[in-house]
């Protein structure tokens, strides 16, 4: 695939590069690119923080052993990222300027100088928080200098044959309101709910957003008859954890 190796020798002109490498499609392609052509001059930085969930983070250990490349886990506590559980609609930019911020700091205490990230151009929007913060911490990201587009990366995942099931997954915090303050016991709560839909309907790919007890299920709109074929289990199951009304979005999502 032509896309790939103009990665790869993109990446090349690095010499070389730390991956802020969250174990998603993006990063993905961005660290095994590094690991092929920079294979000892690269580090892959995970940052470990309270929004994500225990499925993401094995996803993150498991792609890293399949790719061979050791990964750097840096753990954030609440503490360690003011304003992010206030939710307002600056908490992105909080959480990423904590995140980009330890990248920084693990690639200077390893001699490296050059930080990428695996954001690509159909994240576009300059307003993006990731995007102000990358820029403030000099992160660079390779994909969106190439021009590539999210079928593209996808396309040259799928092409690195890894055999995990890599789904697009968003921090746990988006599915709280913006303006609504969350804590660990609401961020638990909602990743235990999803396993528990995951577990009854077989929909990988599966986000709740919880609004005053009511559960909004999302997936993507080739799985959402899975959702509708187990409403009543998947309602009396989350009854038990005390959400008393579910709902399914009949439109889903993208991605």
């Amino acid at each position: 695939m032509k896309e790939w190796s103009l990665l790869c020798k993109h990446m090349a002109s690095m010499k070389k590069a730390v991956v802020s490498f969250s174990g998603g499609i993006d990063s993905t392609v961005v660290l095994a690119a590094a690991v092929e052509v920079l294979p000892e001059d690269h580090i892959a930085v995970f940052a470990d923080i309270p929004m994500l969930s225990t499925r993401q983070r094995i996803i993150a250990q498991n792609v890293a052993k399949k790719l061979g490349t050791e990964m750097i886990t840096v753990k954030l506590k609440w503490e360690d990222m003011p304003g992010v559980r206030d939710n307002t609609s600056e908490k992105c930019y909080f959480c990423k300027k904590a995140i980009y911020s330890e990248v920084r700091r693990t690639a200077s205490l390893n001699g490296y100088s050059v930080c990428l990230d695996g954001e690509n151009i159909s994240d576009r929007s300059e307003e993006r928080p990731g995007r102000k913060a990358a820029s403030e911490f000099g992160i660079l990201s390779p994909l969106r200098s190439l021009e590539f587009e999210r079928t593209v990366v996808r396309k040259m995942f799928d092409d690195l044959q890894l055999n995990i099931d890599v789904q697009k997954e968003t921090c746990m915090a988006t599915r709280i309101p913006e303006g609504v303050p969350f804590d660990d016991a609401a961020i638990r709560l909602i990743e235990e709910c999803e396993e528990i839909i995951r577990n009854i309907s077989l929909v990988g790919q599966i986000r709740m957003r919880l609004r005053d007890g009511c559960a909004n299920l999302l997936t993507s709109p080739d799985t959402i008859d899975m959702l509708t074929a187990k409403k009543d289990e998947l309602s009396s199951a989350l009854f038990m954890k005390g959400i008393h009304e579910m709902r399914i979005d009949e439109k889903g999502y993208d991605g």
